[in-house]
Order: C-alpha cells, then structure tokens, then sequence
C-alpha cells in the first residue's frame, strides 16, 4: 500500500502544477485524519476540488485543506459541461447536451456504455497518473451542442 502510495504522489506531482486545478473525485487515503493530512500537505497543487467517496469520512475532519468539498459537483471547464460524482450513473444532467461524466469507484472494471461521455477517471485506469483535460477532450469528445444557459 505505501509503495502504491507512493507511486501515486510522485506521479501526480510530476502531472499537476502548483497552479493547477485537480478535481478529485474520491478515495483519497486509507487512516484517520493525521495521514490524510500528511498525504494532502505532500500534493504539490493547492486548488484540489475533492468529491467524497466512500472511504472519505475523514476528509471532512481536513476539508479546509481543499478547495471545496462535494458528493456531486457539476462545473465547467474550458466551455465544457462536466459532471462529478465518485460513482458511475446511468445518466447526468446535460447528457443528452454533451456533458460528460466522470467517476472513480469502479477501478476500471464497469466499462462505458457504447457511446456515452462517461469515465472511470481513477489513477488505477492511468498508470496512476490523473487525466489531463486535453486526454479527456480526445477521449469523450468536444462538446459543440451545450449552449450556455
């Protein structure tokens, strides 16, 4: 577990800049609140938007370490509708518009339904290493059809 730990760490300091944005979307460390708060002061990035998933109690306990705290965030990023949540859906508010959808939990073991802009966006399903947003545009597509509201 520490070696994966430690796998995980190094990578997303190499992917993520301390300017960066990084939506977490759950399961963020296994013990109490002093390890996670060890393992939150060793990410290099400091705008970190975490949505809980279920080993996540604990994040409560250091949630001012984050940007924001959610079970489910719906945001945008460079015009694009995106959806949060630590579990996979079926459907998502603006789907049928472009939104996508991404999720962890799964560990890479529920595959997308055919032609959605759903993904399981875990570091177990990318080398540990997060997705970069230009990986997730070339993998779910542009969105040409949201308007803004």
């Amino acid at each position: 577990m520490a070696g994966m730990d430690e796998a995980i760490l190094a990578r997303l300091n190499k992917s993520v800049k301390a300017e960066d944005e990084l939506y977490y979307v759950g399961d963020f460390c296994m013990g109490g609140p002093k390890v996670a708060l060890a393992y939150r002061e060793r990410i290099r990035c400091r705008r970190i938007y975490f949505i809980l998933g279920n080993h996540d109690r604990v994040i409560l306990k250091i949630a001012d370490r984050f940007t924001w705290v959610k079970e489910l965030a719906e945001i945008t990023v460079q015009n694009q509708r995106i959806v949060l949540c630590h579990y996979a859906m079926r459907t998502w508010h603006q789907a049928a518009r472009g939104a996508w959808h991404l999720y962890g939990h799964s560990h890479g073991n529920l595959p997308p339904p055919d032609g959605s802009r759903s993904l399981d966006v875990g570091v177990d399903t990318h080398d540990f290493e997060p997705y970069s947003f230009e990986e997730l545009r070339a993998r779910l597509g542009a969105d040409e059809k949201i308007k803004p509201d």
